[in-house]
């Protein structure tokens, strides 16, 4: 008779699944740590603008972070008649800063440093440097760690510590994918116990959610104690 579908017994290792996941959620936080957008003050413009380090520049108003969830990295909504100024390093990396409560008429810092950084370069973030190149590889990056755990949780052996709609819902915890390493960590690494969890979908939507919300405030936290080159985020 074959061996029952929930029945105790040690759960399959996966080494491979682990160091394929675990190699590509690296890659990306590094690599989303790196070109996500920092919010700095004006000395960095002054600093990038004396040592030559803006490769490409842009007015913005605001960000577009509609691909953050999916594991993204927000962009400038460039505007001609934006306030912030948004710049990019040859390294990679973006950096922002806000002229808006200086005013933004002629004669303004904003128009001031507007008029310095076109005698460097025309606006306009450079398509062909590293920074466009680094977001569209966050993102493939964010999906194929996204596509190889959702394949291994749907074809897989089931969970032992919770259903599958209890992973799903808690592997798509933002901010930083932590729901798949906590995955990994349950039904991968974790020594067997004998023990089988059923937490269900809805404990996981709401681990998901309350998880998700207290992350995102200890992230702004950081940010404000670390500042926006350390903790970055548009």
């Amino acid at each position: 008779m074959s061996e029952p579908l929930l029945s105790p017994g040690p759960p399959a290792r996966r080494p491979v699944l682990s160091v394929v996941l675990l190699v590509g959620w690296l890659l990306w936080a590094v690599s989303a740590w790196w070109a996500s957008p920092r919010q700095v003050d004006v000395a960095w413009l002054d600093r990038d603008l004396a040592a030559g380090r803006v490769s490409g520049w842009d007015r913005a108003q605001g960000w577009i972070d509609d691909g953050v969830f999916l594991g993204g990295i927000a962009q400038a909504r460039t505007d001609r008649h934006g306030a912030t100024i948004v710049w990019t390093t040859p390294g990679g990396q973006t950096r922002a800063v806000d002229l808006g409560a200086d005013g933004t008429g002629p004669g303004s810092r904003l128009d001031g440093y507007t008029t310095r950084l076109t005698a460097v370069r025309p606006p306009g973030v450079d398509p062909g440097g590293p920074a466009p190149v680094l977001a569209v590889a966050v993102s493939v990056l964010a999906m194929a760690v996204g596509l190889v755990w959702l394949v291994a949780l749907v074809t897989g052996p089931p969970p032992r510590h919770g259903t599958r709609w209890f992973w799903f819902w808690l592997g798509l915890l933002p901010p930083f994918g932590l729901g798949v390493l906590a995955w990994l960590y349950a039904e991968c690494w974790r020594p067997p116990t004998g023990r089988i969890d059923r937490h269900s979908g809805l404990l996981g939507l709401a681990w998901g959610f309350a998880v998700g919300l207290v992350l995102s405030v200890v992230t702004i936290g950081l940010r404000a104690a670390l500042g926006g080159n350390v903790v970055p985020g548009g």
